[in-house]
């Protein structure tokens, strides 16, 4: 557990030479957005996170894009970048010294890495407060070879004892304050690698992590269909007696708290739970009938998943259930009703299902929060389910907010 202030340095003002596009790869848009404004609202989220500087090669531009930008802006600081990469990290790091959070460690991470493992991260500061200096790596997918002046084969590197470096990296504040204000002009110039430099000049070996595939950076314009690729999920539900192709935006993980609260135990809670527990922060079940007397929940939620026995507004001890909870005001309630005999539902149409779902939507709206009604209807598909609802949850809530959807 993280119980200390923690900054964070996102440099992002290269001129991206490599990404052949007239505008810097960080500004480019992807999905409706810019591309530095991914790895910026994930460290946003993390509420141990005190101050997040951007630097950049034009404030005013980057100011103003942040004001479009419907995340929180209390805890950025746009600031002006230099020349080099360790020139605009050692601007990032005096932005920090003039903060009065009293930071404990500063995590680097590049802008044009849009996504944030949030686990990865946490254990990289865990393990720079308890060593000084932490860094993700991952094993190197090509040998690497050395060439001599001539351009002929020096030697080549043994893949097995080298991995390659990426971001984030998180060291302590003073640790890397300190060898920032050591090293050379070469250095500054010339050098890129801050594990290194904390090293040369603090004698700190960093502890490497090994962390998951997708710490790549947008370096070529072919990356940014990798980003949208990963950025996006595709899902297929059907309906009664049509098919739908219902296209998800996912932003992968996502520091969601969920609540899954049913009448009974049952497969789909189980299956939906363990789908969720790489994927988000925090994920609770209740049993509404076995928890009864013992029910509190100290946490907040931004989701909340209700599978109903009956209609929702006969499942008044479900509701009350709910109503304990403490959900955050931008979040998703998603109502499941489990239909054991569909020829029941002959005589209401899908429009009528859809416009009850609507106005609950515009109930919901007045509260801040989103709501999904799932109606299944075939009996078996608890696989299925779990993971339809669970891509609702890694989804935009807004999005979808009003749904009503059949299985």
């Amino acid at each position: 557990m993280i119980n200390f202030s923690v900054g964070v340095i996102l440099p992002s003002a290269g001129c991206s030479e490599r990404f052949g596009v007239p505008i810097p790869k960080q500004y480019y848009e992807v999905l409706g957005k810019p591309l530095f404004l991914y790895a910026l609202e994930e460290f946003n989220r993390l509420q141990w996170v005190k101050k997040i500087v951007l630097v950049v090669d034009n404030p005013e531009h980057v100011q103003g894009l942040l004001e479009e930008s419907p995340s929180s802006k209390e805890k950025v600081s746009v600031v002006q970048g230099e020349n080099t990469r360790h020139r605009s990290i050692r601007a990032g790091m005096q932005a920090l010294q003039k903060n009065e959070n009293n930071l404990k460690v500063v995590i680097v991470h590049d802008a044009a890495r849009p996504l944030v493992p949030s686990k990865l991260v946490e254990e990289l500061v865990v393990a720079a407060e308890e060593h000084g200096a932490a860094g993700a790596i991952r094993p190197l997918v090509s040998t690497v070879l050395q060439a001599s002046s001539d351009g002929f084969l020096d030697h080549s590197l043994d893949r097995s004892k080298n991995v390659s470096s990426e971001t984030p990296q998180a060291f302590q504040f003073d640790i890397l304050s300190t060898a920032y204000s050591k090293c050379s002009d070469e250095e500054l110039d010339t050098g890129t690698e801050c594990l290194q430099l904390a090293l040369n000049h603090t004698g700190v070996r960093a502890r490497l992590i090994e962390g998951p595939p997708d710490l790549w950076k947008v370096t070529h314009k072919k990356d940014i269909y990798a980003a949208v690729g990963c950025l996006r999920g595709k899902y297929l539900i059907y309906t009664y007696g049509f098919e739908f192709y219902i296209l998800f935006y996912v932003l992968p993980e996502k520091t969601n708290q969920v609540c899954i609260m049913s009448s009974e135990e049952n497969e789909t809670v189980k299956l939906l739970a363990e789908t969720l527990e790489s994927k988000v922060s925090t994920v609770q079940c209740v049993v509404t009938t076995a928890d009864a007397t013992r029910f509190t929940s100290r946490e907040t939620f931004n989701t909340v998943v209700l599978f109903h026995l009956h209609e929702i507004d006969q499942d008044n001890q479900l509701l009350d259930f709910a109503a304990m909870l403490d959900i955050d005001h931008q979040g998703l309630i998603i109502h499941v009703i489990e239909h054991t005999n569909a020829d029941g539902m002959q005589s209401m149409s899908v429009y009528d299902l859809h416009r009850s779902g609507r106005n609950m939507a515009k109930h919901y709206e007045k509260l801040h929060k989103g709501v999904v009604v799932i109606h299944c209807l075939t009996p078996g598909e608890d696989r299925r389910l779990a993971e339809l609802v669970s891509s609702l949850i890694l989804s935009d809530a807004a999005t979808f907010s009003g749904q009503t959807l059949f299985l």
